[in-house]
């Protein structure tokens, strides 16, 4: 299966540097900075799944609301590779704190194999994006 690890050249070092290269040879592994995203305005064909680095999400999430993506986001299922097993929710998914796969860029390559399967065998909820940050202000009638 292919996956695509969302990821800025400037964090692709130390742990997620191996992350990519322990990452299971029974899948394919693409690496997008935030900025190639942005250009191609979606991903490789046959994407089973996201992997996302924390910074590079929360750096970009507001380009991907800007022009439109998150149609595109909301096709695939969404994992976070992060050091820390415990933090804040997501930007835009706050619906789902707790709920989705954290995977440590550390594991060892018998780990990063085992919580794979269990993401492909059990995807996260697919969650839907707020189209609008702010909603319109209502005037109620005054009471008479």
């Amino acid at each position: 299966m292919k996956f695509v690890f969302l990821c800025d050249d400037i964090y692709l070092k130390g742990d997620y540097a191996a992350f990519v290269n322990n990452f299971p040879t029974n899948h394919e592994l693409v690496t997008m900075s935030g900025e190639a995203f942005l250009q191609a305005k979606g991903f490789p064909e046959n994407t089973f799944g996201l992997l996302v680095e924390r910074f590079t999400w929360q750096k970009n999430f507001s380009l991907f609301r800007y022009f439109g993506l998150f149609p595109v986001l909301e096709t695939v299922p969404l994992a976070v590779v992060s050091r820390a097993r415990r933090f804040d929710p997501l930007k835009g998914r706050s619906a789902l704190r707790g709920q989705e796969l954290i995977i440590a860029p550390n594991a060892s390559s018998e780990e990063l194999y085992m919580m794979i399967d269990k993401f492909v065998a059990a995807p996260p909820q697919m969650h839907s994006y707020p189209r609008c940050a702010c909603k319109a202000a209502t005037k109620k009638p005054a009471a008479v």
